[in-house]
């Protein structure tokens, strides 16, 4: 039976990435029931827009990591492109580019083809002639660009309905031919917010290339009980500390 793109994704990602943090450190990734069918999603069929959203410590930076290497470096890779992630800090910029790095420095087949560039934030694949680069809000805006890839990293920060930086991003993209976007975040704190609008666009259906993998607790069950924690947790009971 012929291997779809999103396996074919999920067995690249075990073959040459490595746990950058943690008690695990350094071991090669072994997803979890979760990240393959969220990896499936993404790839298994058409996808303009991906949001993850769920609790912290849910280890959605370094799963963003490890797809972000897929588009540098691995079979999702397009030669000579754009690859950006977006904060509103520089602190928040570097947290996803740190991952990534550390990635790549862990795994001896990487990092024979990925420069780290550490002032720069940014990773190069030579061979493709592809780039990635870490942006944050408080530097210029970045207009000019045209990215094939994005990451929108925390996005729930975002207090009311625009950021400039996402609209930058997004709007440069549509010189690509079939761009993808990631948003990796907790929820933002009202129904107004940027990300807010964003899921309840994904829900609605319109158009099916938004996606969306909300994980929350109903408003009626106790937010300090088990059943609410595991709602917002989906990773509850395989690697999170309960202590």
């Amino acid at each position: 039976m012929k291997q779809t793109r999103g396996e074919r994704n999920i067995a690249w990602i075990e073959k040459f990435c490595r746990i950058p943090e943690g008690k695990f450190v350094g071991k090669p990734v072994k997803l979890t029931v979760h990240q393959r069918r969220w990896i499936k999603r993404i790839y298994d069929t058409p996808t303009r827009l991906f949001i993850l959203s769920m609790a912290r410590k849910n280890a959605k930076t370094a799963m963003a990591s490890f797809l972000l290497l897929l588009h540098l470096c691995g079979p999702e890779a397009k030669p000579n492109s754009q690859l950006y992630s977006a904060a509103q800090s520089r602190d928040q910029a570097a947290i996803l580019f740190s991952l990534a790095a550390k990635v790549v420095r862990m795994s001896p087949d990487l990092g024979q083809v990925v420069s780290v560039k550490d002032t720069a934030k940014q990773l190069v694949c030579s061979d493709l002639g592809t780039v990635y680069k870490a942006l944050s809000a408080d530097a210029s805006t970045s207009y000019g660009l045209s990215p094939c890839f994005v990451i929108h990293d925390e996005l729930g920060q975002v207090k009311g309905p625009r950021f400039e930086l996402y609209e930058a991003l997004e709007t440069a993209s549509a010189a690509q031919e079939s761009p993808l976007s990631i948003v990796i975040s907790t929820q933002a704190p009202t129904d107004s917010d940027l990300l807010s609008l964003l899921i309840d666009d994904a829900l609605s259906g319109a158009d099916p290339a938004n996606k969306v993998e909300l994980c929350t607790a109903p408003i009626d069950l106790d937010p300090f009980g088990e059943e609410a924690i595991r709602a917002a947790n989906p990773h509850y009971d395989d690697f999170m500390n309960k202590s």
